[in-house]
């Protein structure tokens, strides 16, 4: 019994497994966040963004969004300009939190490109959940 309990111990798991760090969420947050996109899933990617990133979204597609009819984030990134992530490859490399502010250092694999690209997000901590606020 005692070497089962101290494999448990040692593997972090089961009654010893620590609670995520604030950096730990914020970084599964970004992780989820480009899953979504990458699996064509707007609802989610939009659903983990700020109100204010959504909005951002929304004026920047304007007339666009208007005239074929799309209403909201998911529609218009769905339409418009979200298959570019899909099949993204995500690498986190590091999150760092400060408060209620987060950066989440990235590499990205986008399909069609070559290389990665280096990526910050940006995460705003809001009742407890972590929202991506920018990725640049």
């Amino acid at each position: 019994m005692g070497v089962i309990v101290a494999a448990l111990a040692i593997a972090d798991v089961g009654p010893f497994e620590d609670e995520p760090t604030e950096e730990e969420r914020a970084a599964d947050t970004v992780e989820h966040f480009f899953g979504a996109a990458a699996d064509g899933d707007f609802q989610t990617f939009c659903h983990l963004m700020t109100k204010e990133a959504r909005e951002a979204i929304e004026v920047s597609a304007g007339e666009v969004a208007i005239e074929q009819n799309l209403d909201g984030c998911s529609e218009i990134l769905d339409k418009l300009g979200g298959k570019q992530f899909k099949e993204t490859e995500l690498r986190v490399v590091s999150s760092n939190v400060s408060g209620d502010q987060a950066r989440v250092e990235t590499e990205l694999k986008l399909p069609d490109e070559p290389g990665k690209q280096q990526r910050s997000v940006l995460l705003q901590l809001s009742n407890g959940e972590w929202y991506v606020q920018d990725f640049q």
